[in-house]
């Protein structure tokens, strides 16, 4: 509950921010009351994690990536002005908080089951995140072409490329691990292998992906000219994967 009003009063300053930007208050204590929530939810998590036959919860992980996605942008890629998207961010964590309360709780039997977890949403929430740098990028250079020097962010085209390939590869990589846990995991689980909604679907984007990383890579003309356009679907179909596909055991 503590979290979920910090990230209640960060999404009402950094909201109240994006509408007067001359209210830097506003940015700053949204901005502490943020990191305050991230802070509170991942020492819940570390402390859950220390804690093997606990109970945790998918929404509460989804919302310590998340952030730590985004805090991870904002030290990173500094030119980025990263921290306008801070209204948006707080709001996805205040909505993720309050799924929580209700919904996403797993029985944490197991080191595996847990590792599962947050690989496959920090792999997720990679993709997506490429997915929508891909969105920016192609916004930035039909702005440039036509003459308008006002880019999304104010960022300069080759930084949106270089955060949408980062993005693209580390997510991809994770995917990867992500898959081989999630067979591994469900055989120990049923002592032997199923194919269920969870396992098809983590298969198909990693064939997607694969499929992707290596036409483009190769060169491929139709591919490496609409990147962008291919992975922003791909984005697309992790979100839909991550809210509509489960284990049936």
């Amino acid at each position: 509950m503590a979290s979920l009003f910090l990230y209640l009063l960060a999404s009402l300053m950094l909201w109240a921010w994006a509408y007067r930007e001359d209210c830097l208050f506003c940015k700053r204590l949204g901005l502490t009351f943020l990191g305050a929530g991230f802070l509170t939810d991942l020492l819940q998590l570390l402390f859950q994690l220390l804690t093997p036959e606990g109970e945790a919860n998918l929404f509460k992980l989804l919302t310590v990536v998340l952030l730590g996605t985004y805090y991870f942008i904002l030290w990173r890629f500094k030119r980025l002005r990263a921290v306008a998207l801070a209204p948006l961010v707080a709001s996805l964590a205040l909505l993720f908080s309050a799924v929580s309360l209700k919904a996403g709780f797993f029985n944490q039997s197991g080191f595996l089951l847990t590792l599962h977890v947050a690989t496959s949403l920090l792999a997720f929430t990679l993709l997506v995140l490429s997915g929508v740098a891909s969105v920016l990028r192609m916004l930035a250079e039909r702005r440039l072409k036509r003459g308008n020097l006002e880019l999304p962010l104010g960022g300069p085209l080759r930084l949106w490329i270089k955060l949408e390939r980062r993005l693209f590869f580390f997510g991809f990589v994770f995917l990867t691990v992500d898959l081989i846990l999630n067979l591994l995991w469900a055989a120990g689980e049923v002592g032997s292998f199923r194919w269920d909604a969870r396992v098809v679907s983590t298969l198909l984007l990693w064939v997607y992906y694969g499929l992707l990383f290596h036409l483009e890579r190769f060169g491929v003309k139709p591919f490496k000219e609409a990147f962008g356009l291919f992975n922003a679907l791909g984005a697309a179909a992790v979100a839909l994967s991550l809210a509509l596909a489960r284990h049936s055991f």
